[in-house]
């Protein structure tokens, strides 16, 4: 995270370390910091070419008007991360998980040989800030005129990048300059309400989407995560490292696990990564793993998790390693694959 732009938080007294209230988050018109998501570009004379036989979507397809949810996988198929893809002024540009940078970087380091593909994390650059509610688009507009409506559509100019992403009410994220950051902040803190930063994450399990992080990176293949459901991949595109496992799942197997949104009730806090088992499960066996979780009440929780969809419509889900209560809830989109 900026320096700067933490300072500059903590003097307008936002902490991202208090809950907000749900209600609140749902129901009205706010401004949060993303921080915990940092910003990858992709550049180079190749960086087209090197993405399309890496990301699981189809890139070529990405302009400065359209952005993508995306993904790269292992050899085997298993995610090692899935973002959030956009253009901007000849570069693309990747909002991932602040946990799976060095991981991403890594990773793709490995494939780029001497494909002329420049990575870097220009977070400190990029300020990253969330703006959702039914009044976000016409805010919007003081600062980029006609904003798009239409979900991963991107709004733009000089200064600042708007993209529009699913949610229960009109949401956006928004990429500019620490500069251009204070500017949108000071005018728009005192119209809407400034909420903590997880605000976003319990959005993003309203809406089913379910980026994976650092716990959760090299489990899961994407349409266990309902990738393709979310528009994150594409099966005609030709080949990416995994893409044969991918394909092969989509075109020949059965699907065994998907994401469900869910609710729990437990004494003791869940996280990402732990796992769910039935109450007839053995020590040894789990049937699914929690991808992300948002405090709803006092030791009530919703969250995502890629679940085996037999335990899931025979229900009686718990935690696997402590006391726990899980419910199923409905997705904002059906689970079926349309192949």
């Amino acid at each position: 995270m900026n320096n700067d732009w933490k300072n500059y938080l903590s003097s307008q007294g936002v902490n991202n370390n208090n809950a907000s209230d749900n209600e609140k988050v749902i129901n009205s018109t706010f401004l949060c910091d993303l921080s915990q998501y940092s910003t990858l570009v992709i550049a180079g004379d190749d960086a087209l070419s090197f993405m399309q036989g890496q990301f699981t979507n189809d890139v070529e397809k990405i302009d400065a008007n359209n952005s993508q949810i995306n993904a790269f996988c292992n050899k085997k198929g298993r995610m090692i991360a899935n973002f959030r893809l956009f253009k901007h002024q000849n570069n693309y540009f990747i909002s991932i998980k602040d946990s799976l940078v060095d991981l991403s970087i890594e990773h793709l380091q490995n494939y780029i040989l001497r494909a002329h593909v420049a990575i870097q994390d220009v977070s400190e650059q990029l300020i990253h800030l969330g703006l959702s509610g039914n009044k976000s688009p016409a805010l919007l507009e003081e600062f980029i005129e006609n904003i798009k409506i239409e979900n991963d559509s991107v709004s733009h100019n000089e200064n600042y990048i708007a993209i529009r992403v699913a949610g229960p009410q009109p949401r956006y994220e928004i990429f500019c300059s620490l500069e251009y950051a204070k500017v949108l902040w000071e005018k728009l803190a005192d119209q809407v309400d400034v909420v903590d930063a997880s605000s976003w994450e319990y959005l993003n399990i309203q809406a089913g989407i379910p980026f994976i992080d650092s716990n959760t990176s090299g489990e899961f293949i994407p349409q266990m995560t309902n990738m393709e459901l979310i528009n994150g991949v594409s099966f005609t595109k030709g080949c990416f490292t995994g893409q044969e496992i991918v394909a092969r799942t989509h075109y020949l197997g059965k699907q065994k696990r998907r994401t469900y949104r869910i609710r729990i009730t437990s004494d003791t806090e869940p996280k990402a990564g732990d796992q769910l088992a039935t109450e007839t499960s053995t020590d040894n066996q789990y049937t699914g793993t929690l991808i992300s979780i948002h405090p709803t009440a006092n030791n009530k929780y919703e969250a995502l998790a890629v679940i085996q969809i037999k335990s899931a419509a025979e229900g009686k889900l718990k935690l696997k390693d402590f006391d726990s209560k899980i419910s199923l809830l409905e997705l904002p989109y059906s689970l079926e694959d349309n192949k």
